[in-house]
């Protein structure tokens, strides 16, 4: 029989080793060196989650480098997430405005021709595609205006700089695909235009979607053997110039296999010329007569022009759905230029950049809510970065703060959902994480992230924050994160 002292120690030891996360807690280098990786290349904080109305935990239930600064690759998108919803607000929608001088629209009401430019004024609008720029086309012909005889100027100035820096080097061999699109204040579709190629034996057919009349495409592709799941779209060069009476020809040079069909979205023209072709077809479509050939023209609008017609994105909340269940890097992008035009006036600012202002605007929320910021790097906001530097410890901190917020449900509820749908509809399918854990993940090169909430068999939520840094970071640490998400959900 064993003595009380005995029997004590016994029990305090039991208790202890059912304590949530103990198991975890104890195998974690173990399981860190089996897959592969070294301690110093993983970081990790498991936390649970404060009730609003609860005192805060004294410290994580599992900490490991816990503020080692890592790369966070699309994790970082819940950064800009929360301060969007907190300073932008869940009603924030981006807007685009048709406007035109008043006594210019009031003429053109009678006669049907604007006289002066009719003026196309972004405002940070992600959701401004071909049809809603037809819609705006089409409020302005309701209004009377037949005839854009002046042209159109395209006013950019909402960002700054207007448009990206054509020299700056591309962030990977593939800069003309989506994820690598780079926000300005009137992108246009993201500036995504889908190009389908088709070859037979002895030629390459080229079309575009939508049909752009003025648009002429031309090839110049040699045709090859290989196999047609074997060809890469980046590998194109391609030669833009404008035609005479104003259309556009696009030249596309380099190798396409025989008998093969390519259908891609990406950025085929540049925005100057996406936007004259699809103008001109949108306004002819609808009836309207332009100048032969349109002129469109970059500016700034005069304050005494009047709006004509409107297009508004969703919602914020219904934004962030997108945002982070695709893991969308130019809505993110957005997002966070929309925060640097928060920053004061005479903000500590070399020269006027809407990046380097977000970032200051981001610190600044951090460290009234007294989260920590130290080291933080936000860059574009997207985690589409070389640069961009968070710890665990950050991240987890502020998705405790934002659990206790009014727009806490919004951000939780735009987590992809563990093996049900957007980048984690295909991870932790047959496990007990399946629909019990809600995070967003990442994935760069050499790394990758979870971060998130994680209910366990109580459906006691929990924070999870997990990064990886490392060779083969993501073949060697998605199991891995993958792996500690179930232990969690198993508490």
């Amino acid at each position: 029989m064993l003595r009380p002292a005995v029997l004590f120690f016994v029990l305090l030891l039991s208790g202890c080793a059912n304590q949530p996360g103990a198991q975890l807690r104890h195998d974690l280098d173990e399981q860190i060196r089996a897959a592969g990786l070294q301690p110093d290349q993983v970081a990790l904080v498991v936390l649970p989650v404060t009730l609003p109305g609860e005192p805060a935990a004294d410290s994580p239930v599992i900490q490991h480098n816990a503020d080692l600064l890592l790369q966070p690759a699309s994790t970082l998108k819940l950064l800009t997430s929360a301060v969007a919803l907190d300073q932008l607000g869940p009603l924030w929608r981006g807007e685009t405005e048709l406007l035109a001088d008043a006594a210019d629209l009031a003429q053109a009401r009678q006669s049907g021709v604007l006289t002066k430019p009719l003026y196309v004024r972004g405002k940070g609008d992600p959701e401004l595609d071909y049809a809603a720029l037809s819609s705006l086309l089409a409020q302005l012909y309701n209004e009377g205006v037949r005839e854009l005889r002046a042209g159109v100027l395209l006013d950019r100035s909402w960002y700054s700089p207007l448009l990206p820096d054509p020299a700056a080097p591309p962030f990977d061999e593939s800069p003309r695909r989506r994820y690598n699109y780079i926000p300005d204040a009137l992108g246009l579709n993201q500036h995504m235009l889908q190009l389908r190629l088709r070859s037979n034996a002895s030629e390459v057919q080229l079309t575009s979607l939508p049909v752009l009349n003025d648009l002429q495409l031309k090839s110049e592709l040699q045709l090859t053997d290989a196999r047609c799941d074997q060809f890469n779209a980046d590998l194109l060069v391609l030669n833009e110039r404008t035609l005479p009476g104003g259309g556009v020809e696009l030249v596309l040079r380099g190798e396409f296999p025989r008998h093969c069909l390519h259908e891609e979205d990406a950025a085929w023209l540049s925005r100057d010329a996406q936007w004259q072709l699809s103008l001109s077809q949108f306004w002819r479509q609808l009836g309207g007569r332009v100048g032969a050939p349109l002129q469109v023209q970059p500016g700034q609008t005069p304050t005494e022009a009047v709006v004509v017609a409107q297009h508004f994105s969703r919602p914020l909340p219904q934004l962030l759905q997108q945002l982070n269940k695709n893991s969308d890097n130019g809505l993110a992008r957005t997002l966070a230029l929309q925060l640097g035009r928060l920053a004061p006036d005479g903000a500590d600012l070399q020269q006027p950049a809407t990046v380097q202002a977000a970032e200051q605007v981001v610190v600044q929320w951090l460290t009234q809510r007294q989260l920590p910021a130290k080291g933080l790097v936000l860059d574009n906001g997207s985690g589409l970065s070389r640069s961009a530097r968070v710890s665990a410890t950050q991240l987890a901190a502020l998705l405790q703060y934002a659990w206790q917020q009014p727009w806490g449900l919004d951000l939780a509820s735009s987590l992809p959902r563990a093996g049900m749908d957007g980048t984690l509809q295909n991870r932790m399918c047959g496990t007990p994480a399946r629909d019990r854990a809600r995070l967003k993940t990442g994935t760069l090169r050499n790394g990758t992230g979870l971060a998130g909430y994680v209910f366990d068999r109580q459906h006691r939520p929990w924070v999870f924050v997990g990064l990886v840094n490392a060779e083969q970071g993501v073949a060697k640490g998605r199991p891995l994160l993958d792996q500690w998400v179930q232990q969690v959900s198993q508490f």
